[in-house]
């Protein structure tokens, strides 16, 4: 049960309510990579819409804003494909431990057209299963998220990205686990049944 009360649409100035809407589904979604796709079709039933996490925020519609505007800005000019940034999400909310920012990636990967398979590896830790540009990311994640980075873990992953992008990978990865350690200190409900971490329940 969460620990403070969500925002009610209804309670917003009618210009701010989209604000209480998924990020991903003002995303066009261009830039799909080598992972599975799915030709655009929805392959699971997870639904987007209105969400828990920013009916939180809307109780300071000053911090949700400047939330979506630095969430946005993480999102879309770290340099990454979707299926890296993704990637990078689910990462960090496994090591984490966050059911609800892990269901709410497993449904925008699956829309970006990523497949079970890899997203069940970035939940295993099994990264022999993944492209090695796919792998350094879930490991600097799984690091970062422990406060492990150290010359190994940063030289790995400048092996496949420039130091641009290492920024905006430490950057969304920053965001996600300050965003999964608020979404456990208040007890944010899911929107839905959890789809579990192996997606047994998708």
């Amino acid at each position: 049960m969460a620990r403070i009360e969500y925002a009610d649409p209804e309670d917003l100035p009618p210009e701010k309510r989209p604000l209480l809407d998924t990020l991903s589904e003002d995303d066009d979604h261009d830039g799909r990579d080598d992972v599975d796709d799915h030709d655009g079709e929805r392959s699971h039933s997870l639904e987007g819409g209105t969400l828990n996490v920013y009916r939180t925020m809307g109780r300071n519609v000053a911090l949700l804003e400047a939330f979506r505007e630095y969430g946005t800005s993480v999102w879309a000019d770290g340099g990454l494909s979707p299926h890296q940034r993704e990637t990078v999400i689910l990462a960090t909310a496994v090591h984490a431990g966050t059911e609800y920012e892990w269901q709410q990636h497993v449904r925008v990967a699956l829309d970006e057209g990523m497949s079970t398979e890899h997203i069940v590896a970035i939940s295993n830790g099994e990264t022999d299963r993944l492209a090695p540009e796919y792998a350094v990311l879930v490991e600097y994640a799984e690091a970062f998220v422990n406060g492990t980075v150290d010359d190994a873990t940063h030289e790995s992953l400048a092996d496949y990205y420039d130091e641009e992008t290492i920024l905006g990978i430490g950057m969304l990865t920053g965001c996600y686990l300050g965003l999964a350690r608020l979404l456990q200190a208040l007890s944010v409900d899911l929107e839905a049944e959890f789809v579990g971490w192996d997606l047994a329940d998708l």
